[in-house]
């Protein structure tokens, strides 16, 4: 373990609670119109059982996040191993659940010209979350490593969150076609969450965690084939016959 890390800082529950409740805040903000509308609004599409079972997936993500740092911060760690057994089958139902709503929303949305744009997100997405929650999973012993690696895997689902808010104010946002605008569009937000952890360990620390250094590059790389697909007319010409075939 790289001992620059290796001690807890003064400031270090305070980081995790505010990510925690800046991600909170921008998930209410961002999906608040899209559930309510769902789940509640009968002239719309009624929600689907899986994207039932994905919204309280991932609402149950958050709140162990907070269970989990509430036990780290209370030296409780009995307990934060306990609740941390339930996060990794979490995480395998929330992207069940996330891309099969998604399928299910474009083979609903195709016959009156649904793309398979928001598949190329999603699928960033998810792909990026599966690798990092995995990846805290098998750096659960090391507990400076597996708090990154977790901020990582929430982050790189929060993306969504954030193009919503900005869809709030710019409703005509989600036809941009140019990648230079689609990949601050939906990864931009992620990109916050994972700065501000890294700024974090350069003002405690002065270094960036092996996580960071060794994660921000694939990440980013992933980000971009997202944001390339999500603007990409021939992705949508290859994949649509298929999923709809």
């Amino acid at each position: 373990m790289d001992q620059t890390f290796a001690k807890r800082h003064a400031y270090d529950s305070k980081l995790w609670a505010g990510l925690w409740l800046y991600a909170v805040v921008i998930v209410l903000i961002g999906f608040s119109r899209p559930v309510t509308g769902r789940f509640f609004d009968e002239v719309r599409e009624p929600a689907t059982w899986t994207l039932v079972i994905h919204v309280f997936s991932f609402s149950a993500w958050l709140g162990l996040l907070a269970i989990q740092a509430w036990c780290a911060a209370t030296k409780r760690m009995k307990w934060h191993r306990t609740f941390g057994l339930a996060m990794l089958p979490l995480a395998a139902v929330m992207v069940w659940s996330g891309m099969t709503a998604e399928f299910d929303g474009f083979r609903r949305d195709s016959p009156s010209g649904g793309t398979t744009q928001f598949l190329a997100t999603s699928s960033t997405f998810c792909a990026a979350f599966t690798v990092f929650a995995v990846l805290a999973w098998v750096k659960r012993t090391d507990p400076p490593a597996h708090k990154r690696l977790i901020l990582l895997a929430t982050a790189a689902i929060l993306g969504g969150a954030h193009a919503r808010i900005i869809a709030l104010f710019q409703p005509d946002v989600w036809g941009v076609s140019d990648f230079i605008l689609a990949l601050p569009l939906w990864f931009g937000g992620t990109w916050i969450i994972v700065g501000t952890g890294m700024a974090y360990d350069l003002l405690s620390r002065g270094a960036l965690h092996p996580v960071y250094k060794y994660a921000a590059l694939p990440l980013l790389c992933a980000n971009a084939l997202g944001a390339y697909l999500y603007t990409s007319p021939d992705f949508n010409a290859w994949l649509g016959p298929i999923l709809t075939g």
